[in-house]
């Protein structure tokens, strides 16, 4: 809402138009109303733009409009004009009220008329006015403190002028996004009288006001009604002349309103006011009669403030100022013991001292503000700007001392973040809680129900009247140390859901560098609701640190040589992380300190190498202290204790403990458990190291600051020498911890490519690597080794299952080599074959017609010579004429017979001999085709 909102009608039930009571001017002159003049958005007046109304009432109209020259944006704030004495009036009353310059004070930047409606050009802010925050509500005494001093010193600074605001009310005072509070409309009420106003029964009648020179700005005659009914003193009712102590009246209402949380003359009505207004003798009701238990004090300023009689009440608002001031909540911590140092040097503030916190004051007016509104607000700042000690020292303490009861809750997130988170849960249990859930079975119900965490949250805050803020510390961490989205975004999705209602009694506080901001988007919703809440701390002005230098050191009574300051802050303003070199070398100083003098010297300074030295000279002091071996564990530690991002890593002491050296590094360098504890007791006694104890006695172990990383020459070039390996490191934990964790499984090792990476990392680097790291690295190379014998393995039988194939392909191509030669030999035999047996056939059957011709011819000869001799041996038997002989010569002749028979027979059988050998040799012949053809195929000479 912005400071300029006009409001109308009533408010805690007041039945009665609360703005100024306004009549036409005397003189019958004709009024120019500023609902006569179309007043809208782009409506260009001089060199300002509206650009949308804010709000109307009884003054007129409220314009958010812009500065085309300057480039700003205002308030332009059209009164209800009355006539052109009203206009003149109204010029010369804010023209002086202009020149009012104060903190607490709206600015007036210009005043003129637009068509005869006199106009004021005011400074824009936004906030919410003291109205909004006490409504229906009662604020805590020191809250109440708090806003309401502002509101003094800036009517001290009015009445120092002789300007009387006349209308002060909770809706003229809005406490800002940045936490400071401004009062509105100051000399603008004075414009506004009543010449026609009558008084009730009782009240006296208020005199017409008369007539005066413009430039009497403070003149204003009795009788005058200004200002809002149940703000104004009883003077500005018609009983007094009205000065600045009706201010001061109004102040008290306000109080009375914050603390008991309703008007004094509850129920408020126009009788009630103006009766208690006559009845002068008659006090108002006691605070301490609403509220008991405040403060004596408390209750007697309010009713000094509320004496209906002027004399009666402060006499001025720096004397009601210096009354409230020592009522202020005050945001001291412990008081510093003995010879203590005022300078926490690179450890970060804590809640406990915020009594040498300095240097800060308005950011953190506006981180509380912000909270206040804001549920989840994400401070946000580049490395070394003092996010955490802002945070710890300067915002929580500021909550607190306001009167409100807050539990703070610190979380870092660490490698494991909803470990953190639970630890955070567990702790809240009372012992009479019957929640079975811990540890492990906490750490999976807020990855899988992130709800949880708000609503547990939620109802300790319930249980305990109390509210909440639960600060994440380091919140790059999330990114720089957790490779698990899954895990990430359970914890993000924890700190939206433990965040999600403004007027709840939780609030999240996120710490996170700059220049990790946008990896918070990978939670969309997150990410959303942080950027409503989003305070970006930059490093202080030279103010700032000149205060943060100084002040501490006054606090205890010592000072600075002359020359040191100047010197320091020259350095420091060009400096990035300027605060923990400034802290810590301000604490060199101050063990140089000269006592007897109880000054810090110019020649100590000097010494030490100033500010861009000091840290250096430390680190590079305190290393030189250790032996040659225990060097080398100093650059071990101090590498694990950097990320790739060379951002702070937080290492377990176990896993330091198992720092080893690396492969082909003496044994003798070997670094034990015992070594590392007592390396890291000097470094965390030389303010170099720190370490946070967790449970059982666990430690885990950082960087005492980032600027350690920037600031110090030395680590800087550890960290480049081993710059390419940083990332592979951090791959090997990762791997090397679940490996572990799961009992050392060979499926988790390092398999192709990763394998053959270690295997050429290991064998170049030289550094020294924590036991589990190095038995992960033995295995995967032991299983690559194995791998390698059966890959040799593989690679001997595939060759000699190659060697053999080809062999094989060898005699095969031989053999089919012989088969073709055999079948092309075959096949000419076959062919010589088949030509024989042709030649064979031929002569066959040309033996066979000469046969058959010598058998017919030997058949013929025959048959004649057996007819010869059977016609002789007839004869001869008739002659004979013995039967024996007769039986001979036809014996003979069957003989001769049979005997031509079988010749004839042998003549057939050589005619079949020649027809089968025919056969024959066509068999040959297609066989010795057919081979030919198979081998041809066999061979692929098929074509």
């Amino acid at each position: 809402m912005s400071t300029t909102d006009v409001k109308e009608g009533s408010r805690r039930g007041v039945p009665m138009d609360r703005t100024l009571i306004d009549h036409q001017p005397a003189g019958g002159e004709e009024p120019t109303s500023v609902d006569q003049i179309k007043l809208e958005a782009g409506l260009r007046i001089e060199q300002y733009e509206l650009i949308r109304e804010l709000g109307r009432g009884g003054m007129g109209q409220v314009f958010l409009a812009r500065d085309t020259k300057l480039g700003r944006r205002v308030a332009i704030k059209f009164l209800a004009a009355r006539s052109k004495r009203f206009t003149e009036r109204f010029l010369v009353e804010a023209k002086v009220t202009a020149r009012v310059s104060h903190e607490n004070i709206v600015a007036i930047y210009g005043v003129d008329e637009f068509l005869g409606l006199p106009y004021m050009v005011l400074e824009y802010v936004e906030g919410t006015t003291i109205g909004t925050l006490i409504e229906n509500k009662r604020l805590p005494l020191a809250r109440s403190v708090e806003l309401i001093v502002p509101v003094v010193r800036a009517l001290a600074r009015a009445h120092e002028s002789n300007i009387i605001h006349r209308d002060l009310k909770p809706d003229n005072i809005i406490v800002t996004a940045a936490g400071t509070v401004k009062v509105l409309d100051f000399g603008v009420a004075k414009l506004f009288t009543s010449s026609r106003e009558t008084p009730p029964s009782g009240v006296p009648r208020a005199r017409p006001p008369t007539p005066s020179n413009p430039a009497d700005l403070t003149n204003t005659k009795a009788g005058s009604i200004v200002g809002t009914l149940p703000y104004m003193s009883p003077e500005q009712l018609g009983t007094e002349d009205v000065d600045h102590r009706s201010d001061l009246w109004a102040v008290g209402i306000i109080l009375y309103e914050m603390l008991a949380g309703k008007h004094p003359l509850e129920p408020v009505t126009q009788g009630r006011l103006f009766g208690a207004a006559a009845a002068l003798d008659e006090p108002m009701p006691s605070l301490g009669s609403d509220m008991p238990g405040l403060p004596d004090r408390m209750v007697q300023i309010v009713a000094r403030c509320l004496a209906k009689r002027k004399a009666d009440r402060y006499a001025t608002a720096a004397d009601l100022l210096a009354d409230l001031e020592p009522l202020l909540p005050s945001r001291s911590g412990r008081s510093l013991a003995g010879d203590e140092s005022p300078y926490p040097g690179l450890t970060a503030f804590q809640e406990s001292d915020a009594n040498r916190f300095f240097g800060r004051k308005p950011d953190i007016a506006a981180a509380v503000a912000k909270l206040r509104d804001t549920p989840l607000v994400g401070v946000v700042g580049p490395s070394g700007v003092g996010k955490s000690s802002f945070v710890r020292a300067g915002v929580v303490p500021a909550l607190k001392s306001s009167g409100e009861a807050w539990e703070v809750l610190i979380v870092r997130p660490g490698r494991y973040p909803l470990s953190a988170l639970a630890s955070t849960v567990e702790q809240l249990r009372d012992s009479r809680d019957s929640d079975p859930l811990l540890g492990d079975d906490v750490t999976f119900l807020l990855r899988n129900e992130p709800g949880t965490f708000g609503a547990r949250l939620r109802a300790r805050a319930r249980k305990r009247r109390t509210q909440i803020i639960v600060f994440v510390d380091q919140h790059e961490e999330l990114y720089t140390l957790v490779p698990d989205a899954g895990e990430r975004l359970a914890f993000t999705a924890c700190l939206a859901g433990a965040s999600d209602d403004p007027s709840g009694p939780v609030r999240v506080v996120v710490a996170i560098r700059s220049d990790f901001l946008d990896r918070a988007a990978e939670d969309r919703r997150f990410v959303e609701e942080l950027a409503r809440g989003l305070v970006f701390l930059q490093p202080p002005n030279r103010a700032g640190l000149e205060a943060a230098l100084t002040q501490p050191l006054e606090m205890v009574g010592y000072s600075f040589e002359s020359g040191v300051v100047h010197a320091m802050l020259e350095t420091l303003e060009a400096t990035q992380g300027a605060l923990p070199l400034l802290q810590f070398t301000a604490a060199k100083l101050w063990d140089a300190r000269d006592k007897q003098r109880r000054v810090l010297t110019r020649e100590t300074y000097l010494a030490m190498g100033g500010v861009a030295g000091a840290l250096a000279t430390h680190a590079d002091e305190v290393l030189a202290a250790f032996s040659q071996p225990d060097q080398r564990t100093v650059r071990a530690i101090f590498q694990r204790l950097v990320t790739p991002e060379r951002t702070r890593a937080i290492v377990d002491q176990d896993e330091l403990r198992e720092l080893a050296p690396a492969a082909g590094v003496n044994p003798a360098a070997s670094i034990s458990g015992p070594d590392v504890d007592r390396v890291i007791h000097r470094l965390v006694g030389a303010r170099l190291l720190v370490v946070q104890t967790r449970g059982e006695g666990a430690g885990a172990v950082e960087l005492v600051h980032e600027s350690l990383i920037k600031s110090w020459p030395t680590l800087q070039r550890w960290l480049d020498e081993n710059q390419e390996d940083a990332a592979y490191l951090a791959q090997l934990r990762a791997a090397s911890k679940q490996w572990d964790t799961k009992g050392r499984p060979e499926g988790l090792l390092w398999r192709g490519e990763a394998m053959e990476e270690a295997r050429l990392w290991r064998s170049r680097y030289q550094g020294d690597l924590p036991q589990r790291e190095s038995d992960f690295l033995n295995a995967v190379l032991e299983l690559a080794t194995r791998a390698t014998r059966r890959r040799r393995r593989a690679v001997v039988a595939a060759f000699v299952f190659l060697c053999a194939l080809v062999a094989a392909a060898g005699a095969a191509l031989i053999v089919i080599r012989q088969n073709a030669a055999a079948a092309r030999r075959a096949e000419q035999t076959a062919r010589d074959e088949a030509a024989a047996a042709h030649s064979a056939k031929q002569k066959a059957e040309q033996a066979e017609a000469q046969l058959k011709i010598k058998v017919d011819e030997l058949t013929a000869a025959q048959d004649a010579r057996d007819a010869a001799d059977a016609a002789a041996k007839l004869a001869d038997a008739d002659r004979v004429r013995t039967h024996k002989e007769k039986e001979v010569v036809v014996q003979k002749l069957a003989t001769t017979a049979k005997t031509a028979e079988q010749a004839k027979r042998q003549a057939k059988d050589a005619t079949k001999l020649a027809a089968e050998d025919a056969r024959k040799k066509r068999e040959a012949e297609e066989k010795a085709k057919r081979d030919a053809q198979r081998k041809k195929i066999e061979t692929g000479d098929l074509k």
